[in-house]
């Protein structure tokens, strides 16, 4: 054990002046095995005596288990690792009659004890572009919702720049990558991977097979890719870390939008105001000015981007719908019975036959909602009237909310009916006079077809019974236009 600094020097002192250990001992009370340990300025004063670490019987019959379970995780993918508490459980199913805080604290000491080392890594300016995916929650029209968040992350300069989007199919990876060239304004020599399923077909590491449209996208942007080792995160560090600081800086709190575009606007404005506010600690200068620095040094973007959209085909079905995934598009009435294209991006559903572009969708998030154009439908239910009433396209079709509210608010058992002959007014009326004289409509509380055709000053047969609308006329004050008229003291 150790002693107190003063008992030390006074035992150095003595012992230099040439006393024995035992009077040592006898002059300052103490055990001549103290004076023998420390007389000679062996072992400094405050040298404490290793304590023999007993561990339990427990800890004993459980730590092989455990470590060997740790060491499997270092081969595995990182959502496939065991964590504290899968360990816990295999090991119950093994036989073992111990709590999970247990086995979490054993988990803890031994991972602090054989931690997995690494090389800290530098990178030149324009050289990498690191690349991950983030799952992170937005209240998107008023729903919670998970959105999957492209980040990237240029590790010389640390600039920051990520893409949301509602998934994590190939379109959005490659998607991604656009907007983050456009972003920077260029091209870095590689980018730097996990094996994502989205760039990867098979294999990890040096061993990775990629994705032929992830091939084409590098080929287009002349990059080369490399592919981190199983459980070798540290590889990727920096954007690891941008993950975790995109869903501070973007997502703490939830942010509240209409849609995705806003989202991405509101993204979009938080990664530009950490790049021109922050400093990395001991790094030579701000984001800002690094990142300037390393826009001069990246490959130039081609003059022009890549198609990332996914293309299927198709054949259009007698419902006027083509079916992708669990969801239905519709497309005009002509092209019943034909083969069509669908070019599928994250948040478009282009349709096209023969060369020509036929109609555009916004994509579905959810699967099973059909996206149907009433515009699409509108030859096919004049000629078949009594299906109207029941018309998807007509209840559930994609439409204006000027049309939708018309639809909830009208109080006509016909009112899709009426509805129907709005839509067809829309092929003689200009789109944005009608949306107006739809809301004009709706303000009453009582909307009907008449009415809206009244806004519009277009005359319509007036059904016995019907309401019409009531008309206010305001009477001009004349004496100004009098005054005019007349002049300064005339008076005729």
């Amino acid at each position: 054990m150790a002693i107190e600094l003063d008992l030390y020097r006074r035992i150095r002192r003595l012992h230099n002046e040439g006393h024995s250990q035992r009077q040592i001992a006898r002059i300052l009370s103490c055990s001549r095995k103290t004076v023998k340990k420390y007389c000679q300025g062996e072992v400094p004063h405050d040298t404490k005596g290793a304590v023999p670490k007993v561990e339990s019987p427990l800890r004993q019959a459980l730590e092989k288990d455990i470590l060997a379970m740790l060491q499997e995780n270092k081969i595995l993918p990182r959502k496939q690792q065991r964590t504290a508490k899968t360990i816990w459980q295999e090991l119950k199913k093994r036989g073992f009659d111990v709590g999970e805080s247990t086995v979490r604290r054993y988990v803890h000491d031994l991972t602090q004890k054989h931690p997995e080392a690494f090389v800290p890594l530098t990178f030149e300016s324009g050289e990498a572009m690191q690349v991950d995916w983030g799952d992170m929650k937005a209240w998107i029209n008023g729903v919670n919702t998970s959105v999957s968040v492209f980040v990237t992350i240029l590790p010389y300069s640390y600039g920051l720049y990520a893409s949301v989007f509602p998934d994590k199919t190939n379109a959005c990876f490659l998607a991604g990558h656009v907007r983050a060239f456009e972003f920077f304004g260029g091209v870095p020599q590689r980018c730097i991977y996990d094996n994502l399923r989205s760039a990867v077909a098979g294999g990890s590491g040096t061993t990775a097979v990629k994705q032929e449209e992830f091939k084409k996208l590098e080929a287009h942007y002349s990059f080369d890719s490399d592919f981190c080792n199983p459980a070798a995160g540290w590889e990727k560090g920096g954007v690891e870390n941008a993950v975790a600081l995109i869903r501070r800086i973007a997502f703490t709190p939830m942010p509240s939008v209409r849609d995705y575009a806003e989202l991405q606007q509101h993204v979009d404005a938080r990664c530009l105001e950490y790049i021109e506010t922050h400093k990395i600690r001991y790094r030579s200068a701000s984001i800002k000015t690094l990142l300037a620095e390393e826009r001069q040094h990246l490959n130039p973007l081609p003059l022009t981007p890549l198609e990332t959209a996914k293309t299927v085909t198709a054949l259009v079905n007698p419902d006027l719908t083509v079916l992708l995934g669990e969801t239905r598009y519709s497309v005009p009435l002509d092209y019943v019975g034909e083969k069509v294209t669908l070019k599928v991006s994250p948040f478009r559903v282009t349709i096209w036959h023969q060369g020509k572009e036929i109609c555009t969708h916004t994509k579905a998030l959810r699967k099973g909602d059909h996206q149907y154009l009433p515009e699409h439908y509108l030859e096919l239910l004049s000629r078949k009237p009594r299906a109207v009433m029941n018309a998807a396209p007509l209840k559930k079709g994609v439409m204006p909310q000027e049309l939708k509210n018309f639809l909830k608010q009208c109080r006509a058992k016909d009112k899709e009916q009426q509805l129907l002959q709005i839509l067809l007014l829309g092929r003689s009326v200009d789109p944005d006079q009608l949306l107006w004289a739809v809301h004009q409509a709706n303000q009453s509380g009582s909307p009907n077809y008449q009415l809206v055709c009244f806004y519009l000053k277009i005359s319509t047969p007036v059904t016995e019974g019907e309401l019409q609308p009531s008309i206010t006329v305001e009477h001009t004050n004349l004496t100004e236009y009098d005054s005019l008229m007349g002049g300064e003291g005339r008076h005729d």
